[in-house]
Order: structure tokens, then C-alpha cells, then sequence
């Protein structure tokens, strides 16, 4: 039977500077990732609630106000948007966010914005590599990272989280709360 990552082919020092973060964590830490994409699942279903819409198009609308946003301006903006006020910010955000009303994940063409939607509706199997999780790869996150990049980081994840015996989503926020309060 072959195994995970048997099948992945992330670089090794990635795999190390994830796995770094992952033995670092706090019992809190481990325990605040645990929750962290169920809570915000939750924030998903209110907004789709509002839009009178689907699970999927609710963490669409979130994930859509989330670049360049703090969570709770992010979530403040999805409610905006989904209770029919004016919301201010990046136009592209808008644009995503109005595109998910109707094409749900398919709206987000970016990697991080349909993963990040993909996890808050429940896909264990997600992994948002943004800015805090490139600077945890060791990168320089000035310059964002290609798709190859993208995929080889989400691989790294993924090889981590199997070794911890965690779902590749908890060990993505695991990591991102460890090293974001590293350096907050």
C-alpha cells in the first residue's frame, strides 16, 4: 500500500521548516488550529444564511473579502456584503465576491482564495498557502510563490500533517498560528 508521501514530492528543507513549527506548538496552539476552520465554518453558514444561498457559496463570499484582510475585517466584510451594504476595500475582492453568488468555489480563480473557501466548507483536505505560510517555508514572501511553488508548499503540508497524524487543513492553521505568533 502506498502512503502519502510516497506520492509527494515537496522540497526536504520545506518539510522541515513546516515540521519545526508543528513541534513548536503549544497545547492552546494545537488546540486553537483544532477549531479554527470549524469556527469559521460557522461564520460561512450565517453568511449563507443571509445570502439565503449554499454552504459552498457562503465560504465563497468569505474567502472572497480575505486578501489583504485581519480575519475580523474579513468577516465584517462578508457579513456587509451578505446583509446588502456597501463594502470598501480591494475592487477585485468585491468582484470574487459577487462572481461566488452564483459560480461558489469556481469564482475563486486564485490557489490561496479556493483553498481558504475549500477549507472553510469543511475540505479537511485543503491547504491555504498565503504570505504567513510562505514565511514559514523559509521563503521571501515579498514575491508570492508560482503555481509549482504553491503545490510543492501544499505537498509539504500535507507530508507533515500525515507524519502528525492531523488533517492537512489543521496542520496548515497549526503552522500559520505558530509562526504568525512567532512574529506578531
Amino acid at each position: 500500500m502506498t502512503n502519502i508521501t510516497d506520492t509527494l514530492t515537496p522540497a526536504t528543507d520545506t518539510i522541515a521548516a513546516y515540521n519545526f513549527f508543528v513541534l513548536q506548538a503549544t497545547l492552546g496552539q494545537v488546540e486553537q488550529a483544532s477549531v479554527w476552520y470549524h469556527e469559521a465554518q460557522e461564520v460561512a453558514e450565517d453568511v449563507a444564511e443571509l445570502l439565503e444561498k449554499s454552504l459552498e457559496v457562503g465560504a465563497s463570499v468569505v474567502s472572497a473579502f480575505s486578501p489583504r484582510e485581519r480575519w475580523s475585517s474579513n468577516v465584517a466584510k462578508a457579513f456587509a456584503f451578505a446583509s446588502g451594504k456597501p463594502v470598501t476595500g480591494l475592487t477585485n475582492n468585491l468582484k470574487m465576491a459577487n462572481k461566488a453568488l452564483e459560480l461558489g468555489f469556481d469564482a475563486l480563480k486564485g490557489d490561496k482564495t479556493n483553498a481558504f473557501a475549500r477549507a472553510i466548507a469543511g475540505d479537511t483536505n485543503a491547504v491555504v498557502i498565503d504570505t504567513w505560510m510562505i514565511k514559514a517555508a523559509g521563503m521571501d514572501s515579498s514575491k508570492g510563490v508560482n503555481k509549482t511553488q504553491y503545490r510543492e508548499l501544499t505537498d509539504a503540508v500535507r507530508v507533515v500533517s500525515f507524519d502528525h497524524g492531523l488533517t492537512p487543513r489543521t496542520c496548515q492553521a497549526l503552522i500559520w498560528i505558530v509562526k504568525r505568533g512567532s512574529h506578531a
